[in-house]
């Protein structure tokens, strides 16, 4: 059995990899992204473009009924 060693430009995708659909900038969830603290969770800009990028609940956004999602990606 022969295997083909599979040639791309990047690492395979992470979950913990956030995108931005607009310019294309990629980067960890803790990477170069512009956090900002907003009374709904934080939100996630990109850095290079402005677009936000998702909005990640805080335990006090959350409320305590609500249970901690096992991820936010997007």
């Amino acid at each position: 059995m022969t295997t083909t060693a599979s040639t791309t430009d990047r690492p395979p995708s992470s979950k913990t990899v956030l995108y931005c659909f607009d310019c294309g900038h990629e980067s960890s969830s803790d990477g170069d992204w512009n956090v900002q603290s907003t009374t709904d969770g934080d939100r996630y800009d990109c850095p290079e473009c402005g677009t936000t990028i998702t909005v990640r609940p805080t335990e006090s956004a959350r409320g305590p009924d609500q249970q901690t999602p096992s991820c936010y990606c997007t």
